[in-house]
Order: structure tokens, then sequence, then C-alpha cells
């Protein structure tokens, strides 16, 4: 070939090849416009997320009557909370009827058979579980596996399953801050684990301790909750689990008697709500 015409022939190449580019382009941009337009083709395009099943994470249907399972011991039946949960709800519109399995001294491993056979013949909305002092840090592998079937048995028949985390005080009456710290931790990463709630009253009786100096939450010498307590736990739960401040009511039965209703309550929901 001669060399003017090799030289046409090579011009002519590279204006198709710049052509050809040119419309492969174009095609490109307008298929993305149709899939920025289109929002089916932006789905289509697109890994689908995954989402959780209802089974998989806690859901609180909002409505006006509940029923509870507390599964624990003396932490939970001291200063009665369950019935102290039960008359503050009430008095915001919320029936509570409430079981439970409370034997003073138990561990999950005592107890969950039994829960587990009232949680497969009943209805309930919430499992509370809390187990033996010390034991979800001395025994982590045996209340991880208690925490794990008993909250499979609630999520199975229905029920959202809710880990109670309790204070833990020094014999005089004052939060054991490094103790507790430990305690929150294991109830935390269980509940994490199970999808369960978890009410730390633990961590907001710590900080009850520090904004309320005035306010003794013990029993004298002793680390269980008195009346104040038992009904500052309650206002935990309540925060927690109904999303409601116990503010604008002073809340008195038989059972606690006290001006600083309103003002625990207020607490507790800062503490909840993160809203000092």
């Amino acid at each position: 070939m001669k060399p003017k015409k090799m030289y046409f022939f090579l011009a002519l190449l590279a204006i198709s090849v710049l052509l050809l580019s040119a419309c492969g382009k174009q095609a490109a941009n307008t298929e993305m416009l149709n899939q920025t337009d289109n929002p089916s083709m932006q789905e289509a395009s697109s890994p689908a997320m995954e989402k959780p099943s209802p089974s998989e994470t806690p859901n609180i249907e909002a409505k006006t009557e509940y029923t509870m399972l507390y599964v624990g011991n003396s932490f939970i039946y001291t200063g009665d909370v369950p019935g102290q949960v039960k008359a503050i709800a009430s008095m915001h519109g919320i029936e509570i009827d409430y079981d439970q399995v409370v034997p003073g001294g138990a561990k999950l491993s005592q107890t969950k058979d039994e829960a587990t056979i009232k949680i497969r013949d009943n209805e309930y909305d919430f499992v509370v579980i809390q187990d033996y002092g010390e034991r979800p840090i001395d025994e982590r592998a045996d209340f991880n596996a208690d925490v794990k079937a008993l909250c499979a048995a609630a999520r199975g028949s229905g029920a959202v399953p809710v880990l109670y985390s309790p204070a833990w005080a020094n014999i005089d009456a004052k939060p054991d801050v490094v103790y507790q710290d430990k305690l929150t931790a294991a109830y935390a990463k269980a509940a994490d684990k199970n999808n369960a709630i978890l009410v730390n009253a633990g961590d907001a009786w710590v900080y009850a301790y520090d904004k309320l100096p005035g306010i003794s939450l013990y029993l004298p010498g002793d680390y269980h909750a008195n009346n104040e307590g038992a009904y500052y736990t309650s206002c935990v739960f309540i925060s927690t689990l109904f999303n409601i401040c116990v503010e604008d009511i002073c809340y008195k039965n038989e059972q606690y008697h006290s001006d600083n209703a309103v003002l625990l309550g207020e607490t507790a929901w800062e503490f909840v709500n993160g809203t000092p």
C-alpha cells in the first residue's frame, strides 16, 4: 500500500474508533439516567438489603393491656417491683397483668424450667429475665446459656425478652461502681446477642446516687432496694418499655409513700433517655 493511501486509511480508522467510543458513552449515560429516574430500576441494579425479621428484633406493639412474666429472685420481689410497675403503668392508662418465678437467691438454672413451661402455656408480651447476683460475671458461660434458652422460648411464644440488670452495692449502701460496670456489661452483651431489651437499673442507680445524694435507695445495711429504690427501678422499667416519664403525678400507694416520687420518676427518665 502506498504511503498516502496508508495515512488516509489510518485516519479513517482513528475517526471510526472515536465515533464508536462517543456512542458507547452516550448509551451508558442514557442508561444511568433512566435508572436514576426509575426507582424500580434503582432497586434492581443494587443488591437487596437484608432486613431483620420480626422474631429477631424486639417489637413492642402499642396497646393499653400487657402481660408480663418476671424470672429472677429477690432483686425483683423486694419492694414488689412487678406490683409497682403495674401501679405506675395503670396511672398512665396501661393495664398490666403479671406472673413471676422469683424464689429467693435463685439462679436462672434453677428457675428456667418452670419459667419455660409458663412461657409455653401463656401469652406474655414481655418476659423479664434476671439472674443471681454475681453469676453473670463468675459463671458467665452458664448465665449466657440460660439467657439464650429463655430468650428463645420468649420469642418463640411471641413475647419480647427483657434483661433486667439490677443495682449492685457495697454493704454500706453505696454503689459498687467497679463491680456494677462488669455486671452491666455482662447483661448488655447478653441482651445484644439475644436481641433483648435491656432495663439498665444498675447504672440508673449510680446516676441517681450522684444526682440525688439526699435520697437513699437501699435497705439499711443491705444491698437490696428499699421502697424508694424499688419505685425508682420501676420507673426505669416504665421509661424503658413504654417511653413514659413519671413526672406529672405524685404516685403513692400502700408500698410507697414519699414526696420524692416525681423527682425519682424524672431522674429515671433522664437516665434512660440521656436528657439530664
